[in-house]
């Protein structure tokens, strides 16, 4: 049985992602909490920040690597040498070019983890996913709109709410890793976006769901700069995906749907 090194595993899509592949495969995680949602995940607990944490790992027994929480290049520094495995890259859609300056640091550093992959000898594929939304969300995107139009409070909008954003759910960046382990498919670029099969007006968005689930008496708060979405336009095609990858996208309204009835 392959065996999967997973960094992250813990919560939301490193979660997910653990929790589906324990069927077919031997499953690791490596977080700092030292926790995994299934007795069958063995877990070394570390910082990944800390060489002496990052030594706990046998690397030459994993025969895919999916890492979930890299943000710097200092930390592919330390395990580069490393790997010996097939190795995936949770980047972000936030690297693309058109984009980056809207999200500082964030992009750029992933963008720069991107350019070290591209210079390395290791065997790789990155995924840039947009926003990632759904069940377990730590970050509480969709839920935030949800509640505010629920309980009529004021919902924060960076710039007027016409830029359009793409959204993409958890179980569909799950099954795109999957399949990326199950067929190990790479294109010339080794990278793929994961993300909604539709980019849409925050507002459109916010007000289609008012008047089709609570027909409330919503009101925006306009240029807020910490609202949860930068006003820039987020278009992106997840084409080449659904095409290398035997995969398809949740519809933004039907996954939404099935969140609800979920939650």
């Amino acid at each position: 049985m392959k065996r999967v090194l997973i960094f992250g595993g813990n919560r939301f899509v490193g979660k997910q992602l653990s929790e589906v592949l324990i069927d077919t495969y031997r499953v690791d995680v490596f977080n700092r909490s030292g926790t995994s949602s299934d007795d069958r995940i063995s877990v070394i607990q570390g910082d990944r920040n800390n060489k002496q944490d990052i030594d706990k790992i046998d690397f030459d027994k994993y025969d895919y690597i999916v890492d979930m929480c890299l943000f710097f290049p200092s930390q592919l520094k330390l395990i580069m040498d490393l790997v010996k495995s097939k190795y995936i890259f949770v980047s972000s859609a936030a690297a693309n070019d058109r984009y980056i300056e809207y999200y500082g640091d964030y992009g750029k550093d992933k963008l720069a983890v991107e350019d070290m992959l591209v210079d390395s000898n290791l065997d790789y594929v990155i995924i840039r996913p947009s926003y990632i939304i759904g069940k377990g969300d730590h970050r509480d995107r969709l839920n935030y709109y949800l509640k505010s139009i629920q309980n009529e409070i004021p919902i924060k909008i960076d710039g007027d709410g016409q830029n359009k954003i793409n959204m993409v759910f958890s179980q569909d960046v799950v099954n795109v890793l999957h399949n990326l382990i199950k067929y190990w498919v790479r294109n010339d670029n080794r990278f793929y976006y994961i993300c909604g099969n539709q980019s849409v007006r925050l507002v459109d968005f916010i007000n289609h769901i008012n008047k089709k689930y609570y027909n409330k008496n919503i009101k925006f708060n306009f240029n807020q700069k910490d609202a949860i979405f930068p006003k820039n336009d987020f278009i992106l095609s997840n084409k080449y995906t659904c095409r290398d990858l035997d995969v398809s996208f949740t519809d933004l309204y039907k996954g939404v749907d099935d969140y609800l009835q979920v939650t």
